[in-house]
């Protein structure tokens, strides 16, 4: 798999052939969307749920992660490699969850100690304590849970980037909230993603894995769904032609060079987009994509 690639827009960037050489500053970005009749950049990597392309892979996780959260099925994991789409998968899943039933406890950071998730968690409910003893804030935590259910509430913590974490007690303070339960219901749901890693991790603490009622595994996509990806991102940003600017064969490229991997696909789109418009190109062939790939790689494609 393709990794390490160097950051792809500077204020000033640079295309080589034999014939010409290209200079882009800032203002010649700015034609990149006019160029293409784009209303926005469409290949931003920031989680934007408008921008979210559901394959299979995809509307599969988001519905394991949903069952988990409305049936009330305590805990559940999804994992995948880097790249995936899983961080824009759970921003999408909190889009679809009804926030009068359902509040959301999101930690994007989870380096962080059993009583600095704790904290973090009551932070987010709104709840100020100084206290760093354990017993208190697990004594509060566990009356604000009690508070959520009287009113027909519900509280979903959802850890992203889970697999950064680096204590087994960390993962066994979060198994410890599934404890908390009244008429045997859970009164909060846990959902870990994170990268392949995060399996094994989960399966040192066996208390918590036979916990994880759900449990997915995130696969990169076809070729097939490489080109719809990109078109589909293309469509959002308001590209209104017939045709997709990329070939076929442009999109089989695209797909060998990426994996499958939509992280990578996005980059190398952006990049193909870039060079055609340097080069005054309507559309976007294998020869192109194949130029693009060596400069995006540093390595012939």
């Amino acid at each position: 798999m393709v990794s390490n690639f160097a950051p792809f827009l500077k204020f000033v960037v640079r295309y080589t052939d034999i014939n010409t050489r290209v200079t882009f500053d800032r203002r010649s970005l700015q034609m990149y969307e006019q160029y293409w009749g784009l209303n926005e950049p469409p290949f931003t990597l920031t989680p934007d749920p408008r921008f979210l392309y559901m394959s299979r892979a995809h509307e599969d996780a988001l519905m394991m992660l949903n069952y988990a959260v409305t049936r009330n099925k305590g805990a559940a994991m999804l994992a995948g490699d880097i790249g995936l789409g899983k961080t824009t998968i759970s921003r999408k899943l909190l889009e679809t969850l009804d926030p009068v039933q359902f509040k959301v406890v999101l930690i994007v950071n989870p380096i962080l100690t059993p009583t600095q998730i704790l904290q973090e968690i009551l932070n987010q409910l709104g709840i100020d304590i100084g206290s760093r003893n354990r017993q208190v804030l697990v004594q509060r935590l566990h009356l604000a849970l009690l508070e959520y259910y009287d009113k027909g509430r519900r509280i979903v913590v959802l850890v992203d980037e889970a697999h950064l974490i680096k204590s087994a007690q960390t993962f066994e303070e979060l198994r410890l909230l599934l404890n908390c339960q009244m008429n045997d219901q859970f009164l909060l749901s846990l959902l870990l993603l994170g990268q392949t890693e995060l399996r094994p991790k989960v399966a040192k603490v066996p208390a918590l894995e036979q916990r994880l009622a759900v449990r997915h595994v995130l696969k990169p996509l076809d070729m097939l769904d490489t080109g719809e990806l990109i078109v589909h991102r293309l469509r959002v940003a308001g590209y209104t032609k017939e045709k997709s600017p990329f070939t076929p064969d442009a999109i089989h490229k695209i797909h060998q060079i990426s994996n499958g991997v939509p992280r990578v696909t996005l980059q190398l789109a952006d990049n193909a987009l870039l060079m055609a418009m340097a080069r005054k190109e309507e559309m976007v062939d294998a020869f192109l994509m194949h130029e693009c790939a060596e400069e995006f790689t540093g390595v012939a494609a």
